[in-house]
C-alpha cells in the first residue's frame, strides 16, 4: 500500500536526526557520483540528495530533480540558491512519467520515495529508460525495522522485492548496501 508524504510536514526532511540515517555523502558515493555526470533525483522532495549530487558533478554535470508535488520543489529551489548551485533544473512530474529524452542521464537515484509509488515497476522503467547504456539506478529505502521516522512497517519494500524488480527491468549487477539501522541502498546498473 503506497502514501504519498506530506508536503506540509516537509521540515522532518531535514532533520538531524534523518541525516545520520541517510548518509547522503556515503550514499552518493556507492552510486559513483562524479564530476561531470548527468544525474536524475526522482522524487527530490526538499533536496535532499539532489544538493550534495550537484556540488559532486560541479559545473561539468547537471542534476535533475523531479517530483510531483509543488511545494517540495519551491522549497528545493530556495535551498539551491541559498547554496548558490545553479547546475540543477527543479521539474514538476507526473508520478509514471519522466519528462526526459531516453539514454540521457548517468545516474538515477531515488530517496525514500519508492514505497510511495502507486505504479513502482513503472517508475523503475522510466528511470531505465532515461539512464544511459551501463547508467546506475540507486533506490534508497527503509527496510523492515522499527525506526523512529519513516512509514509503518506494512508500507515498506523488502530489499528483495525491490532487487527482483530491477533484475526483471534488465538491471544487472544489483546489489543491496545496509547503509545504516532501517535504511539500504539497491544499485543496478542498465545493461
Amino acid at each position: 500500500m503506497s502514501h504519498v508524504f506530506d508536503a506540509k510536514k516537509l521540515a522532518k526532511l531535514d532533520n538531524p536526526r534523518r541525516k545520520e540515517l541517510i548518509p547522503q555523502d556515503q550514499i552518493l558515493s556507492l552510486l559513483g557520483v562524479k564530476a561531470g555526470e548527468q544525474v536524475l533525483d526522482v522524487g527530490c522532495g526538499i533536496g535532499f540528495l539532489t544538493l550534495p549530487a550537484a556540488k559532486m558533478v560541479g559545473d561539468t554535470g547537471f542534476v535533475y530533480g523531479v517530483d510531483i508535488q509543488e511545494g517540495m520543489l519551491v522549497e528545493a529551489l530556495d535551498r539551491s540558491k541559498q547554496e548558490k548551485l545553479f547546475t540543477i533544473a527543479w521539474v514538476l512530474t507526473h508520478p509514471d512519467k519522466i519528462t526526459l529524452p531516453s539514454a540521457s542521464v548517468d545516474c538515477a537515484m531515488l530517496g525514500m520515495v519508492a514505497h510511495e509509488a502507486p505504479d513502482l515497476t513503472q517508475m523503475l522503467a522510466e528511470c531505465r529508460r532515461v539512464l544511459k547504456q551501463g547508467g546506475r539506478i540507486g533506490v534508497v529505502e527503509w527496510n523492515q525495522t522499527f525506526t523512529e521516522m519513516g512509514p509503518p512497517l506494512d508500507h515498506r519494500l523488502k530489499p528483495e522485492t525491490l532487487q527482483d524488480i530491477l533484475i526483471k527491468l534488465g538491471f544487472g549487477e544489483t546489489v543491496v548496501h545496509d547503509i545504516s539501522l532501517g535504511v539500504y541502498l539497491a544499485v543496478g546498473t542498465k545493461k
